[in-house]
């Protein structure tokens, strides 16, 4: 393994897409956020690793251990924590599919040395896979949340808690077969109970002339898939889905997501359904945040209501400063001055109020 160091600090010169996709076959996303690295690219036998600290032994040690099979040289680039936060929190949001490998990228795809990360059903199929550190990062976040770096600010839970989130799957050691002989609601029941296990989950639905695909990942490895569909019960999965996350119902015509936070077996999730419309007909993701993963999104989101929330209040400070030049020039009666008053003296509350919770 050969290291050789560059440096770069631009966001927007980066591949995001070739980025994406080595997150999801490469290096995961929670290694990606636990040791502040980020996949470049990977052409022939050179991979290209973006560092935040080119000091960090861990992290090289890590790639090393997960491209070690590969027979790789590592090149590593100098970047900036705001690139790699910003590229990661974009996969987050990206919303992009899960690829499928070929049958001769499959057949050539080299085999991963940790038999745990393979699946015991036969039909099962994996994308590029490496070794596990000695301690996963996933394992790391659970023993010690602290422990993620880089660090950020908890996320206030929101005033109502999250349903409960019930899921009843029978057929869990069964052919993959045999779901698709089940109805919508229990064949749903079953794909959640796969793509909830752990880590990142991913359900894809892929439409075909005729038939449906539904595919299953975990952390960028695709478990399995269930071909052969038929249409009308692939289009009941998804409408089930739909309700499952409170997504209003009838076929989309743009791209649509909604997002809902669940409990499931005492664990915080968030649910990511993205629904979109392929030559007048529906397909679907479904992606399931949770630990590390959902708490460095919330992050994200809470970092961006705040920048909304500043933008929204520096307009405010303008249109006082107009509604006060007026004035000066006028004694015309200012019929919205009480109303304004009242809605600065709630926002003067909760803000008091957010201080309070924050620097208590």
């Amino acid at each position: 393994m050969v290291y050789t160091t560059s440096s770069t600090d631009s966001a927007a010169t980066m591949d995001s897409d070739r980025i994406f996709h080595l997150i999801d076959t490469v290096v995961p996303f929670e290694a990606c956020l636990y040791y502040q690295v980020l996949p470049l690219s990977l052409e022939g036998n050179l991979f290209k690793l973006g560092v935040v600290d080119a000091q960090d032994d861990s992290a090289l040690d890590y790639v090393q251990r997960i491209l070690a099979y590969m027979n790789c040289s590592v090149t590593t680039e100098q970047i900036t924590s705001e690139t790699q936060r910003s590229m990661l929190s974009a996969y987050l949001l990206h919303g992009s599919q899960l690829k499928v490998p070929s049958q001769t990228e499959t057949a050539a795809a080299p085999t991963p040395k940790n038999p745990a990360s393979a699946t015991s059903d036969p039909t099962a199929e994996t994308l590029l896979s490496g070794p596990e550190p000695s301690m996963p990062a996933r394992e790391r976040f659970k023993a010690d949340p602290a422990a993620i770096k880089p660090a950020g600010a908890e996320v206030s839970p929101t005033p109502t808690q999250p349903s409960v989130l019930n899921v009843e799957a029978l057929h869990l050691s069964s052919p993959v077969e045999v779901l698709a002989t089940l109805p919508a609601p229990q064949l749903l029941q079953e794909l959640l109970g796969r793509v909830l296990r752990e880590g990142i989950g991913r359900l894809f639905f892929e439409r075909h002339q005729s038939k449906g695909r539904i595919l299953w990942s975990q952390d960028g490895v695709l478990k399995s898939m269930l071909e052969g569909i038929d249409i009308l019960l692939f289009q009941e999965v998804i409408e089930e889905l739909k309700r499952l996350t409170d997504m209003p119902a009838g076929p989309v015509e743009q791209p649509k997501q909604v997002e809902v936070e669940r409990i499931y077996q005492n664990t915080h999730l968030l649910l990511r359904l993205r629904v979109m419309a392929v030559g007048g007909k529906e397909e679907a993701t479904l992606q399931v945040l949770r630990g590390a993963a959902l708490r460095f999104y919330q992050q994200q989101q809470l970092s961006n209501l705040s920048r909304d929330a500043l933008r929204l209040a520096e307009e405010l400070q303008r249109k006082v400063n107009q509604i006060r030049d007026q004035t000066r020039l006028s004694s015309l009666p200012l019929e919205g001055l009480p109303a304004l008053e009242q809605v600065i003296r709630n926002l003067d509350d909760q803000m008091e109020a957010l201080l309070h919770e924050h620097n208590p």
